[in-house]
């Protein structure tokens, strides 16, 4: 009687593909997070799963190049926890509105002062009429 044992087989199979993709996202969270450049390549490398393997796990190969896109986009590689998130950059762009609201105000009210004192300048000119040169 032949014993049907290929169910060890698959079991077998199914968590050395399990160890591998714990690898391979292990080597890609490394890289992102030391803010090295993330490829294929670099997870490879990283990782030690085989490039075939690899290209074989769509959400894998998507995630490295949503990485790779990020970092191309801001032309740098910026370890994740160096990098501000949305709360932080909000803030940040709310505290540079304020600061560019007060210095609108700041150069609206030196502008004005600056023509009063024009104005001022040319009331004195008018009625002050200046020496004649006399050349020394």
């Amino acid at each position: 009687m032949n014993v049907d044992n290929t169910h060890h087989l698959r079991e077998a199979e199914r968590q050395r593909h399990a160890r591998l993709l714990d690898q391979a996202r292990a080597a890609l969270r490394r890289l992102d997070n030391a803010g090295k450049p993330v490829t294929v390549a670099a997870v490879v490398r990283e990782s030690g799963v085989s490039r075939a393997f690899l290209y074989r796990q769509a959400d894998l190969v998507a995630e490295i190049q949503r990485l790779r896109n990020r970092q191309t986009a801001t032309g740098q590689h910026i370890p994740a926890h160096q990098r501000a998130g949305h709360a932080s950059q909000h803030a940040r762009i709310r505290q540079l509105v304020t600061a560019n609201t007060e210095l609108r105000a700041d150069n609206a009210r030196l502008r004005e002062q600056n023509a009063q004192l024009l104005g001022r300048l040319r009331e004195l000119a008018a009625t002050h009429p200046r020496p004649p040169d006399d050349g020394r």
